[in-house]
Protein backbone atom coordinates (compact mmCIF):
# COMPACT_ATOMS: atom_id res chain seq x y z
CA UNK A 1 0.00 0.00 0.00
CA UNK A 2 1.28 3.48 -0.75
CA UNK A 3 1.47 5.90 2.16
CA UNK A 4 -0.99 8.40 0.71
CA UNK A 5 -3.69 5.86 -0.19
CA UNK A 6 -5.56 5.74 3.17
CA UNK A 7 -5.34 1.93 3.13
CA UNK A 8 -6.75 1.59 -0.40
CA UNK A 9 -4.98 -0.27 -3.23
CA UNK A 10 -3.12 2.32 -5.33
CA UNK A 11 -0.17 0.46 -6.80
CA UNK A 12 -2.10 -0.87 -9.79
CA UNK A 13 -4.92 0.54 -11.92
CA UNK A 14 -8.47 -0.67 -11.53
CA UNK A 15 -10.16 -2.60 -14.34
CA UNK A 16 -11.20 -0.60 -17.42
CA UNK A 17 -14.98 -0.88 -17.41
CA UNK A 18 -18.12 0.96 -18.47
CA UNK A 19 -20.92 0.93 -15.89
CA UNK A 20 -24.29 0.95 -17.65
CA UNK A 21 -26.24 1.49 -14.42
CA UNK A 22 -24.76 5.02 -14.14
CA UNK A 23 -26.20 6.23 -17.47
CA UNK A 24 -28.86 8.93 -16.92
CA UNK A 25 -31.17 7.28 -19.47
CA UNK A 26 -31.19 4.08 -17.42
CA UNK A 27 -31.73 5.99 -14.17
CA UNK A 28 -34.61 7.93 -15.73
CA UNK A 29 -36.37 4.63 -16.46
CA UNK A 30 -35.93 3.60 -12.83
CA UNK A 31 -37.38 6.92 -11.67
CA UNK A 32 -40.38 6.50 -13.96
CA UNK A 33 -40.94 2.97 -12.70
CA UNK A 34 -40.94 4.24 -9.11
CA UNK A 35 -43.19 7.24 -9.81
CA UNK A 36 -40.47 9.86 -9.30
CA UNK A 37 -40.30 12.91 -11.54
CA UNK A 38 -36.80 13.06 -13.03
CA UNK A 39 -35.55 13.08 -16.61
CA UNK A 40 -32.19 13.92 -18.19
CA UNK A 41 -32.08 17.22 -20.07
CA UNK A 42 -29.95 18.59 -22.87
CA UNK A 43 -27.82 20.57 -20.41
CA UNK A 44 -26.60 18.83 -17.27
CA UNK A 45 -23.58 18.71 -15.01
CA UNK A 46 -22.68 15.26 -13.70
CA UNK A 47 -19.96 14.08 -11.32
CA UNK A 48 -18.66 10.55 -10.94
CA UNK A 49 -16.94 10.14 -7.55
CA UNK A 50 -14.27 7.46 -7.70
CA UNK A 51 -14.27 7.52 -11.49
CA UNK A 52 -11.33 5.13 -11.75
CA UNK A 53 -9.82 5.14 -15.22
CA UNK A 54 -12.63 7.35 -16.50
CA UNK A 55 -14.28 5.14 -19.11
CA UNK A 56 -17.84 5.87 -18.00
CA UNK A 57 -17.19 9.62 -17.65
CA UNK A 58 -15.60 9.86 -21.09
CA UNK A 59 -18.31 7.75 -22.74
CA UNK A 60 -21.11 9.89 -21.25
CA UNK A 61 -19.32 13.11 -22.23
CA UNK A 62 -18.65 11.90 -25.79
CA UNK A 63 -22.31 10.92 -26.23
CA UNK A 64 -23.69 14.18 -24.80
CA UNK A 65 -22.02 17.38 -26.04
CA UNK A 66 -24.38 19.52 -23.95
CA UNK A 67 -23.35 17.88 -20.68
CA UNK A 68 -20.42 18.70 -18.46
CA UNK A 69 -19.12 15.45 -16.95
CA UNK A 70 -16.61 15.51 -14.09
CA UNK A 71 -14.57 12.58 -12.84
CA UNK A 72 -13.15 12.69 -9.32
CA UNK A 73 -10.59 10.18 -8.05
CA UNK A 74 -7.88 10.19 -5.42
CA UNK A 75 -5.44 8.17 -7.58
CA UNK A 76 -3.32 10.41 -9.85
CA UNK A 77 -2.60 7.49 -12.20
CA UNK A 78 -6.33 7.05 -12.81
CA UNK A 79 -6.81 10.77 -13.42
CA UNK A 80 -3.83 10.98 -15.78
CA UNK A 81 -5.09 8.06 -17.88
CA UNK A 82 -8.66 9.34 -18.01
CA UNK A 83 -7.59 12.87 -18.96
CA UNK A 84 -5.24 11.52 -21.62
CA UNK A 85 -8.06 9.53 -23.23
CA UNK A 86 -10.32 12.60 -23.20
CA UNK A 87 -7.59 14.72 -24.81
CA UNK A 88 -6.79 12.19 -27.52
CA UNK A 89 -10.48 11.73 -28.36
CA UNK A 90 -11.07 15.51 -28.12
CA UNK A 91 -13.86 15.04 -25.59
CA UNK A 92 -13.83 18.65 -24.43
CA UNK A 93 -16.71 18.38 -21.95
CA UNK A 94 -15.03 15.76 -19.75
CA UNK A 95 -13.01 17.09 -16.80
CA UNK A 96 -10.93 15.02 -14.39
CA UNK A 97 -9.94 16.17 -10.92
CA UNK A 98 -7.54 14.49 -8.51
CA UNK A 99 -9.44 14.83 -5.25
CA UNK A 100 -9.07 13.37 -1.78
CA UNK A 101 -12.50 13.88 -0.25
CA UNK A 102 -11.14 13.15 3.20
CA UNK A 103 -9.01 16.29 2.92
CA UNK A 104 -11.15 18.64 0.80
CA UNK A 105 -12.41 21.67 2.69
CA UNK A 106 -15.90 23.04 2.25
CA UNK A 107 -14.40 25.95 0.32
CA UNK A 108 -12.67 23.55 -2.08
CA UNK A 109 -15.88 21.55 -2.54
CA UNK A 110 -17.74 24.75 -3.30
CA UNK A 111 -15.41 25.39 -6.23
CA UNK A 112 -17.17 22.53 -8.02
CA UNK A 113 -20.24 23.50 -10.07
CA UNK A 114 -23.75 22.65 -8.91
CA UNK A 115 -24.52 19.10 -9.94
CA UNK A 116 -27.61 17.61 -11.56
CA UNK A 117 -26.43 14.09 -10.86
CA UNK A 118 -23.73 12.34 -8.82
CA UNK A 119 -22.71 8.71 -9.19
CA UNK A 120 -20.56 6.43 -7.01
CA UNK A 121 -19.99 2.90 -8.27
CA UNK A 122 -17.89 0.71 -6.02
CA UNK A 123 -16.64 3.45 -3.70
CA UNK A 124 -18.59 3.53 -0.43
CA UNK A 125 -17.65 0.01 0.71
CA UNK A 126 -13.93 0.51 0.19
CA UNK A 127 -13.13 3.89 1.78
CA UNK A 128 -12.47 5.13 5.31
CA UNK A 129 -14.96 7.12 7.39
CA UNK A 130 -13.32 10.51 6.61
CA UNK A 131 -13.80 9.84 2.88
CA UNK A 132 -17.43 8.83 3.43
CA UNK A 133 -17.95 12.06 5.38
CA UNK A 134 -16.40 14.00 2.50
CA UNK A 135 -18.77 12.35 0.03
CA UNK A 136 -21.76 13.37 2.13
CA UNK A 137 -20.46 16.95 2.42
CA UNK A 138 -20.10 17.11 -1.36
CA UNK A 139 -23.63 15.78 -1.88
CA UNK A 140 -25.01 18.21 0.68
CA UNK A 141 -23.26 21.25 -0.78
CA UNK A 142 -23.20 20.61 -4.55
CA UNK A 143 -26.07 18.28 -5.55
CA UNK A 144 -28.93 20.49 -6.71
CA UNK A 145 -32.41 20.24 -5.23
CA UNK A 146 -34.09 17.66 -7.43
CA UNK A 147 -30.71 16.15 -8.32
CA UNK A 148 -30.17 12.41 -8.61
CA UNK A 149 -27.59 10.24 -6.85
CA UNK A 150 -26.62 6.67 -7.74
CA UNK A 151 -24.60 4.58 -5.26
CA UNK A 152 -23.36 1.04 -5.92
CA UNK A 153 -21.93 -0.78 -2.88
CA UNK A 154 -21.40 -4.13 -1.22
CA UNK A 155 -24.45 -4.72 0.95
CA UNK A 156 -25.36 -6.69 4.03
CA UNK A 157 -26.54 -9.31 4.64
CA UNK A 158 -25.81 -10.45 1.06
CA UNK A 159 -22.05 -9.85 1.17
CA UNK A 160 -21.73 -10.92 4.79
CA UNK A 161 -20.86 -14.48 3.82
CA UNK A 162 -17.73 -13.17 2.04
CA UNK A 163 -16.43 -11.13 4.97
CA UNK A 164 -14.30 -14.08 6.10
CA UNK A 165 -12.99 -14.48 2.55
CA UNK A 166 -11.90 -10.84 2.50
CA UNK A 167 -10.06 -11.23 5.80
CA UNK A 168 -8.42 -14.41 4.50
CA UNK A 169 -7.20 -12.58 1.41
CA UNK A 170 -5.63 -9.88 3.57
CA UNK A 171 -3.90 -12.37 5.86
CA UNK A 172 -2.48 -14.32 2.93
CA UNK A 173 -1.42 -11.17 1.05
CA UNK A 174 0.47 -10.00 4.14
CA UNK A 175 2.66 -13.11 3.84
CA UNK A 176 3.99 -11.73 0.55
CA UNK A 177 6.36 -8.87 1.48
CA UNK A 178 7.25 -8.11 -2.14
CA UNK A 179 5.20 -7.59 -5.26
CA UNK A 180 2.25 -5.51 -6.33
CA UNK A 181 -1.21 -5.85 -4.85
CA UNK A 182 -2.48 -7.91 -7.83
CA UNK A 183 0.54 -10.21 -7.49
CA UNK A 184 -0.20 -10.66 -3.78
CA UNK A 185 -3.86 -11.38 -4.51
CA UNK A 186 -2.91 -13.90 -7.18
CA UNK A 187 -0.42 -15.59 -4.84
CA UNK A 188 -3.19 -16.10 -2.28
CA UNK A 189 -5.43 -18.11 -4.63
CA UNK A 190 -3.74 -21.56 -4.32
CA UNK A 191 -4.08 -21.50 -0.54
CA UNK A 192 -7.68 -20.32 -0.77
CA UNK A 193 -8.44 -23.14 -3.20
CA UNK A 194 -6.83 -25.72 -0.93
CA UNK A 195 -8.84 -24.46 2.03
CA UNK A 196 -12.00 -24.43 -0.12
CA UNK A 197 -11.49 -28.12 -0.95
CA UNK A 198 -11.30 -28.92 2.78
CA UNK A 199 -14.83 -27.51 3.27
CA UNK A 200 -14.22 -25.33 6.36
CA UNK A 201 -17.38 -24.65 8.35
CA UNK A 202 -17.04 -20.85 8.32
CA UNK A 203 -15.83 -20.26 4.77
CA UNK A 204 -19.11 -20.85 2.93
CA UNK A 205 -19.07 -21.66 -0.82
CA UNK A 206 -20.44 -18.32 -1.96
CA UNK A 207 -20.71 -17.26 -5.58
CA UNK A 208 -17.51 -15.23 -5.24
CA UNK A 209 -15.55 -18.10 -3.66
CA UNK A 210 -16.83 -20.53 -6.28
CA UNK A 211 -15.64 -18.18 -9.03
CA UNK A 212 -12.21 -17.81 -7.43
CA UNK A 213 -11.85 -21.56 -7.10
CA UNK A 214 -13.13 -22.42 -10.57
CA UNK A 215 -10.56 -23.34 -13.22
CA UNK A 216 -12.89 -22.12 -15.95
CA UNK A 217 -13.52 -18.62 -14.59
CA UNK A 218 -10.34 -16.58 -14.30
CA UNK A 219 -10.89 -13.50 -12.18
CA UNK A 220 -8.60 -10.56 -12.89
CA UNK A 221 -6.02 -10.28 -10.09
CA UNK A 222 -6.29 -6.48 -10.28
CA UNK A 223 -10.01 -6.77 -9.61
CA UNK A 224 -9.43 -9.10 -6.66
CA UNK A 225 -6.83 -6.82 -5.12
CA UNK A 226 -9.07 -3.75 -5.38
CA UNK A 227 -12.06 -5.72 -4.12
CA UNK A 228 -10.48 -7.42 -1.12
CA UNK A 229 -7.16 -5.90 -0.06
CA UNK A 230 -8.23 -2.43 1.03
CA UNK A 231 -7.98 -1.88 4.76
CA UNK A 232 -11.42 -0.26 4.99
CA UNK A 233 -13.53 -2.88 3.19
CA UNK A 234 -16.94 -2.76 4.90
CA UNK A 235 -20.24 -3.93 3.42
CA UNK A 236 -23.16 -2.00 4.91
CA UNK A 237 -26.85 -2.41 5.59
CA UNK A 238 -29.13 -0.26 3.46
CA UNK A 239 -30.60 1.52 6.47
CA UNK A 240 -27.12 2.40 7.78
CA UNK A 241 -26.26 3.93 4.41
CA UNK A 242 -29.46 5.98 4.56
CA UNK A 243 -28.53 7.20 8.03
CA UNK A 244 -25.08 8.25 6.80
CA UNK A 245 -26.62 10.11 3.85
CA UNK A 246 -29.20 11.94 5.97
CA UNK A 247 -27.23 15.24 6.12
CA UNK A 248 -27.46 15.42 2.32
CA UNK A 249 -31.30 15.15 2.48
CA UNK A 250 -31.50 12.26 0.03
CA UNK A 251 -34.73 10.30 -0.50
CA UNK A 252 -34.60 6.70 -1.69
CA UNK A 253 -36.06 6.12 -5.17
CA UNK A 254 -35.39 2.46 -5.91
CA UNK A 255 -32.92 -0.06 -7.27
CA UNK A 256 -31.10 0.39 -10.58
CA UNK A 257 -31.95 -3.25 -11.26
CA UNK A 258 -35.40 -3.35 -12.89
CA UNK A 259 -36.85 -6.52 -11.38
CA UNK A 260 -35.73 -5.57 -7.86
CA UNK A 261 -38.43 -2.86 -7.88
CA UNK A 262 -41.31 -5.25 -8.66
CA UNK A 263 -42.55 -7.07 -5.52
CA UNK A 264 -44.57 -9.57 -7.55
CA UNK A 265 -41.39 -11.08 -9.05
CA UNK A 266 -39.33 -10.91 -5.83
CA UNK A 267 -41.48 -12.48 -3.13
CA UNK A 268 -43.27 -15.76 -2.70
CA UNK A 269 -46.91 -15.39 -1.55
CA UNK A 270 -45.85 -16.02 2.06
CA UNK A 271 -43.05 -13.45 1.85
CA UNK A 272 -45.33 -10.94 0.11
CA UNK A 273 -47.83 -11.20 2.96
CA UNK A 274 -45.09 -10.20 5.42
CA UNK A 275 -43.81 -7.47 3.08
CA UNK A 276 -47.24 -5.86 2.90
CA UNK A 277 -47.40 -5.53 6.67
CA UNK A 278 -44.14 -3.55 6.83
CA UNK A 279 -43.87 0.23 6.43
CA UNK A 280 -42.28 1.57 3.27
CA UNK A 281 -38.58 2.31 3.60
CA UNK A 282 -35.78 0.45 5.40
CA UNK A 283 -37.97 -2.34 6.81
CA UNK A 284 -39.23 -3.39 3.37
CA UNK A 285 -35.78 -3.02 1.83
CA UNK A 286 -34.30 -5.19 4.57
CA UNK A 287 -36.83 -7.91 3.83
CA UNK A 288 -35.91 -7.70 0.14
CA UNK A 289 -32.24 -8.01 1.09
CA UNK A 290 -33.06 -11.17 3.04
CA UNK A 291 -34.88 -12.66 0.06
CA UNK A 292 -32.71 -11.56 -2.89
CA UNK A 293 -29.28 -12.81 -3.90
CA UNK A 294 -28.03 -9.24 -3.66
CA UNK A 295 -24.47 -8.86 -2.36
CA UNK A 296 -24.08 -5.65 -4.38
CA UNK A 297 -26.82 -3.01 -4.19
CA UNK A 298 -27.27 -0.30 -6.82
CA UNK A 299 -29.44 2.34 -5.18
CA UNK A 300 -30.93 5.51 -6.64
CA UNK A 301 -31.63 8.55 -4.45
CA UNK A 302 -32.98 12.01 -5.18
CA UNK A 303 -32.43 15.23 -3.29
CA UNK A 304 -36.02 16.37 -3.10
CA UNK A 305 -38.64 13.77 -3.99
CA UNK A 306 -41.37 14.78 -6.46
CA UNK A 307 -44.00 12.18 -7.25
CA UNK A 308 -45.57 11.50 -10.62
CA UNK A 309 -47.90 8.85 -12.06
CA UNK A 310 -45.62 5.86 -12.76
CA UNK A 311 -47.78 4.38 -15.53
CA UNK A 312 -47.95 7.67 -17.44
CA UNK A 313 -44.22 8.25 -16.90
CA UNK A 314 -43.34 4.77 -18.14
CA UNK A 315 -45.63 5.00 -21.15
CA UNK A 316 -43.76 8.10 -22.36
CA UNK A 317 -40.41 6.31 -22.42
CA UNK A 318 -39.04 5.64 -25.90
CA UNK A 319 -37.27 2.31 -26.39
CA UNK A 320 -35.38 0.74 -29.28
CA UNK A 321 -34.10 -2.78 -29.80
CA UNK A 322 -30.33 -3.03 -29.36
CA UNK A 323 -29.97 -6.69 -30.38
CA UNK A 324 -31.85 -9.27 -32.41
CA UNK A 325 -35.19 -10.08 -30.81
CA UNK A 326 -36.05 -13.76 -30.33
CA UNK A 327 -39.10 -15.33 -31.92
CA UNK A 328 -40.42 -16.38 -28.53
CA UNK A 329 -40.56 -14.13 -25.49
CA UNK A 330 -37.24 -13.61 -23.71
CA UNK A 331 -37.03 -15.14 -20.26
CA UNK A 332 -35.65 -13.34 -17.24
CA UNK A 333 -34.76 -15.30 -14.12
CA UNK A 334 -36.38 -13.71 -11.07
CA UNK A 335 -36.55 -14.91 -7.45
CA UNK A 336 -39.99 -16.46 -7.89
CA UNK A 337 -39.13 -18.24 -11.15
CA UNK A 338 -39.01 -16.93 -14.70
CA UNK A 339 -40.60 -13.80 -16.17
CA UNK A 340 -41.83 -14.07 -19.76
CA UNK A 341 -44.78 -13.11 -21.97
CA UNK A 342 -47.31 -15.35 -23.65
CA UNK A 343 -46.96 -15.56 -27.43
CA UNK A 344 -50.06 -13.43 -28.09
CA UNK A 345 -48.51 -10.64 -26.01
CA UNK A 346 -44.92 -10.95 -27.23
CA UNK A 347 -45.42 -11.25 -30.98
CA UNK A 348 -46.95 -7.80 -31.67
CA UNK A 349 -44.46 -6.14 -29.31
CA UNK A 350 -41.49 -7.80 -31.03
CA UNK A 351 -42.86 -6.93 -34.47
CA UNK A 352 -43.18 -3.26 -33.53
CA UNK A 353 -39.65 -3.07 -32.09
CA UNK A 354 -38.30 -4.60 -35.29
CA UNK A 355 -39.85 -1.66 -37.17
CA UNK A 356 -38.04 0.96 -35.07
CA UNK A 357 -38.17 2.92 -31.80
CA UNK A 358 -41.45 2.71 -29.88
CA UNK A 359 -42.93 4.27 -26.78
CA UNK A 360 -43.55 1.85 -23.96
CA UNK A 361 -47.18 2.99 -24.00
CA UNK A 362 -47.62 1.97 -27.64
CA UNK A 363 -45.97 -1.40 -27.04
CA UNK A 364 -48.37 -2.07 -24.18
CA UNK A 365 -51.36 -1.18 -26.35
CA UNK A 366 -50.56 -3.63 -29.16
CA UNK A 367 -51.60 -7.01 -27.70
CA UNK A 368 -55.29 -7.73 -28.13
CA UNK A 369 -57.38 -8.31 -25.05
CA UNK A 370 -54.83 -7.60 -22.30
CA UNK A 371 -52.26 -4.86 -21.92
CA UNK A 372 -49.05 -5.91 -20.14
CA UNK A 373 -48.15 -4.13 -16.91
CA UNK A 374 -45.79 -1.24 -17.74
CA UNK A 375 -43.23 -1.97 -15.02
CA UNK A 376 -43.18 -5.69 -15.73
CA UNK A 377 -42.80 -5.15 -19.48
CA UNK A 378 -39.86 -2.81 -18.90
CA UNK A 379 -38.39 -5.36 -16.47
CA UNK A 380 -38.61 -8.04 -19.15
CA UNK A 381 -37.27 -6.01 -22.07
CA UNK A 382 -34.65 -4.08 -20.12
CA UNK A 383 -33.69 -6.90 -17.79
CA UNK A 384 -33.07 -9.25 -20.71
CA UNK A 385 -30.93 -6.59 -22.42
CA UNK A 386 -32.98 -6.32 -25.60
CA UNK A 387 -33.79 -2.60 -25.46
CA UNK A 388 -32.18 0.70 -24.52
CA UNK A 389 -33.68 4.16 -24.08
CA UNK A 390 -34.01 6.06 -27.36
CA UNK A 391 -33.48 9.64 -26.21
CA UNK A 392 -32.45 11.45 -29.41
CA UNK A 393 -33.08 10.72 -33.08
CA UNK A 394 -29.61 11.69 -34.32
CA UNK A 395 -26.79 10.18 -36.33
CA UNK A 396 -23.19 9.61 -35.31
CA UNK A 397 -21.04 12.55 -34.28
CA UNK A 398 -17.36 13.05 -34.96
CA UNK A 399 -16.69 12.93 -31.22
CA UNK A 400 -18.43 9.60 -30.61
CA UNK A 401 -16.83 7.98 -33.63
CA UNK A 402 -13.38 9.25 -32.67
CA UNK A 403 -13.85 8.20 -29.03
CA UNK A 404 -15.01 4.69 -29.94
CA UNK A 405 -12.10 4.26 -32.36
CA UNK A 406 -9.48 5.38 -29.84
CA UNK A 407 -10.91 3.13 -27.12
CA UNK A 408 -10.78 0.17 -29.51
CA UNK A 409 -7.19 0.93 -30.47
CA UNK A 410 -5.89 1.75 -27.00
CA UNK A 411 -7.47 -1.07 -25.03
CA UNK A 412 -7.17 -3.91 -27.56
CA UNK A 413 -5.10 -6.10 -25.27
CA UNK A 414 -7.38 -5.59 -22.26
CA UNK A 415 -10.42 -6.11 -24.46
CA UNK A 416 -9.25 -9.49 -25.68
CA UNK A 417 -9.06 -10.63 -22.04
CA UNK A 418 -12.66 -9.55 -21.39
CA UNK A 419 -14.00 -6.52 -19.55
CA UNK A 420 -17.08 -4.34 -19.71
CA UNK A 421 -16.83 -2.38 -22.94
CA UNK A 422 -19.36 -0.03 -24.51
CA UNK A 423 -19.77 2.16 -27.58
CA UNK A 424 -20.65 5.80 -26.96
CA UNK A 425 -24.09 6.45 -28.48
CA UNK A 426 -25.58 9.92 -28.96
CA UNK A 427 -29.00 8.29 -29.35
CA UNK A 428 -28.95 6.44 -26.02
CA UNK A 429 -27.06 9.34 -24.39
CA UNK A 430 -24.65 6.80 -22.98
CA UNK A 431 -22.93 3.57 -23.86
CA UNK A 432 -24.14 0.43 -25.60
CA UNK A 433 -22.57 -2.61 -23.97
CA UNK A 434 -20.39 -4.63 -26.32
CA UNK A 435 -17.45 -6.96 -26.52
CA UNK A 436 -14.10 -5.57 -27.59
CA UNK A 437 -14.34 -7.31 -30.98
CA UNK A 438 -17.76 -5.73 -31.63
CA UNK A 439 -16.24 -2.32 -30.92
CA UNK A 440 -13.22 -3.09 -33.09
CA UNK A 441 -15.45 -4.03 -36.03
CA UNK A 442 -17.83 -1.07 -35.63
CA UNK A 443 -15.02 1.51 -35.81
CA UNK A 444 -13.51 0.23 -39.07
CA UNK A 445 -13.60 2.95 -41.79
CA UNK A 446 -15.37 0.62 -44.24
CA UNK A 447 -18.44 0.60 -41.96
CA UNK A 448 -19.30 4.11 -43.20
CA UNK A 449 -19.71 2.86 -46.77
CA UNK A 450 -22.83 1.54 -48.50
CA UNK A 451 -21.53 -2.03 -48.63
CA UNK A 452 -20.46 -4.23 -45.75
CA UNK A 453 -16.71 -4.94 -45.73
CA UNK A 454 -15.00 -8.28 -46.34
CA UNK A 455 -14.92 -10.09 -42.95
CA UNK A 456 -11.56 -11.71 -43.77
CA UNK A 457 -9.98 -8.28 -44.33
CA UNK A 458 -11.39 -6.92 -41.05
CA UNK A 459 -10.36 -10.02 -39.07
CA UNK A 460 -6.79 -9.86 -40.36
CA UNK A 461 -6.61 -6.18 -39.42
CA UNK A 462 -8.00 -6.37 -35.89
CA UNK A 463 -6.35 -9.70 -34.98
CA UNK A 464 -2.71 -9.21 -35.95
CA UNK A 465 -0.58 -12.22 -35.28
CA UNK A 466 -3.48 -14.64 -35.70
CA UNK A 467 -3.19 -17.23 -38.45
CA UNK A 468 -4.54 -20.60 -39.47
CA UNK A 469 -7.45 -21.90 -37.40
CA UNK A 470 -7.36 -18.91 -35.04
CA UNK A 471 -7.72 -16.42 -37.88
CA UNK A 472 -10.47 -18.54 -39.46
CA UNK A 473 -12.42 -18.52 -36.18
CA UNK A 474 -11.96 -14.76 -35.96
CA UNK A 475 -13.17 -14.31 -39.53
CA UNK A 476 -16.30 -16.35 -38.84
CA UNK A 477 -17.01 -14.24 -35.75
CA UNK A 478 -16.60 -11.01 -37.72
CA UNK A 479 -18.87 -12.39 -40.46
CA UNK A 480 -21.55 -13.17 -37.88
CA UNK A 481 -21.27 -9.66 -36.40
CA UNK A 482 -21.59 -8.08 -39.83
CA UNK A 483 -24.80 -10.03 -40.43
CA UNK A 484 -26.45 -9.08 -37.14
CA UNK A 485 -25.09 -5.85 -35.67
CA UNK A 486 -24.82 -2.98 -38.24
CA UNK A 487 -28.56 -2.22 -38.27
CA UNK A 488 -28.50 -1.70 -34.51
CA UNK A 489 -25.29 0.34 -34.69
CA UNK A 490 -26.98 2.65 -37.22
CA UNK A 491 -30.13 2.93 -35.13
CA UNK A 492 -28.10 4.10 -32.13
CA UNK A 493 -25.82 6.47 -34.03
CA UNK A 494 -22.69 4.37 -33.80
CA UNK A 495 -22.09 4.26 -37.56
Amino acid sequence: MTSWAHGYVADSPYTFAYQAAQAPGNLAMICAMMGVDWQPTGRMTIADIGCGRGYTVNALAAANPGWSVIGLDYNPAHIAEAASLAERAQVGNATFVEADLAEMTDAEIDQLPELDMVTLHGVWTWVADPVRAGIVRLLSRRLKPGGLCYIGYNALPGFGADMALQRLFRHLAALQPLGTSPEKAHAAIPTIRALYESKPANLPPTGMLNRICSDELKLDAAYLSHEFLTAHWRPVFFEDLCADLAPAKLDFVGSAGFHENVPDVIFSPEQRAIYDTLPMGPAREFLADLVLQRPFRRDVFVRGLRRTDPVAALDRIMLAACRTLPEASPKVAVPVGTAELDAELWEPIAAALKEGPQSLGRLRSLPKGRNPNAAELLTLLGGAGYVLPFLRDVGPSEVTQRFNRIVAETYAVEGRRGGQFAMASPVAAGGIACTWIELAVAVQPEMAGPELPDPAVIAARILPGFEGEGLQTGTELVEELLRERPAFWRQFGII
